[in-house]
């Protein structure tokens, strides 16, 4: 093939070595370089050649928005490459549906960027690293999956960066889409794909963090039973430039925490703890004056909208960006 998949390592599970091979909970990520990875994985020559980056080798936790920031501006140097028809990125699965989603809304391309990680350490028995990384890296090279958006693939599918959650906390089947399903799968080294989403995202994306080196800050409360006041006082002190609201059920906030977080000088979002489903305005919205996250987890909420203060600070415009992304 005459284009090269860019291959960019950032640590994670998948650069991970434990004790023994029975180890996969108490093991140390990001331990192995990226060619270390590549060399355990057989069948990945005829898709090449291959590009290679050592962007950092962290454990996904520990990643910042700084990181965020850098990431994307690496990958977006890569993909206006004309040698370059795809990015095959390797990640810890922790924060992996996040790293994806900003990327989604920041780099600019077409061309495939696939992200995919694994929840066991290579050397423990059945890794699923090598596996993934072969297909994501055959994703990349399928054409459907140019104009897709950032994909999320491991376990044989494919998800969408928007709506993809890590769902479990050991299972090689951690990911999935639980609103919309997966976007496809992986079969005999070729992408299938029966969904596509519908949201803005890469190319019709108009959020750049190409001059950035920070991001306005939000934070995320979650709501529970019971919750006194002390804690919506203390984050409400911290000035943030924006706040997510992770509610009960249908985003609903407790009464004594939107008392104290009702029209506040800075953007609020209600979003909703429960992992699936739309936060849909109410009334009561109007009085508080919050906007809402329509289906995006809070986690996500809190990347739209730090990307969204870099362009406004009005809220009916704020709104918009959360049905459109």
């Amino acid at each position: 093939m005459d284009t090269k998949i860019a291959l960019i390592a950032t640590g994670g599970t998948i650069a991970g070595q434990g004790a023994s091979d029975t180890d996969l909970t108490g093991y140390t990520p990001g331990v192995l370089g990226l060619d270390e990875i590549l060399a355990s994985v057989p069948g990945t020559k005829p898709y090449g050649p291959y590009a290679y980056t050592q962007f950092s080798n962290i454990e996904s936790s520990d990643i910042t928005v700084k990181d965020w920031i850098k990431l994307a501006k690496v990958v977006q140097r890569l993909v206006n490459r004309d040698d370059i028809s795809g990015v095959v990125i390797t990640h810890g699965t922790d924060s992996m549906e996040e790293t994806a989603y900003f990327l989604n809304l920041t780099v600019h391309t077409d061309k495939p960027v696939v992200i995919t990680g694994s929840m066991r350490p290579a050397g423990a028995i059945s890794a699923d690293g090598p596996i993934n990384l072969l297909q994501a890296i055959q994703v990349a090279r399928t054409p459907e999956s140019v104009g897709k958006g950032v994909l999320v693939v491991l376990n044989g599918y494919i998800d969408g960066a928007r709506d993809v959650s890590k769902r479990n906390t050991t299972n090689v089947a951690t990911f999935d889409s639980p609103l919309v399903g997966h976007l496809g799968i992986v079969q005999d080294g070729k992408a299938y794909y029966y969904r596509a989403s519908t949201r803005r995202h890469t190319n019709q994306s108009i959020f750049d963090v190409t001059d950035c080196e920070e991001l306005p800050r939000v934070v995320i409360l979650t709501c529970y039973g019971g919750m006194d006041d002390m804690v919506p006082l203390s984050v409400v002190a911290t000035n943030p430039d924006g706040l997510i609201l992770a509610g009960l059920g249908h985003g609903t906030i407790p009464q004594n925490v939107r008392q104290i977080t009702q029209n506040l000088s800075f953007p609020i979002v209600r979003a909703s703890r429960t992992g699936s489903g739309m936060v849909s305005a109410v009334p009561q919205d109007a009085v508080a004056g919050y906007l809402v996250s329509d289906t995006l987890s809070p986690q996500k909420a809190r990347i739209l909208l730090m990307l969204s203060l870099t362009k406004t600070k009005h809220l009916k415009t704020l709104q918009e960006y959360f049905h459109e992304y």
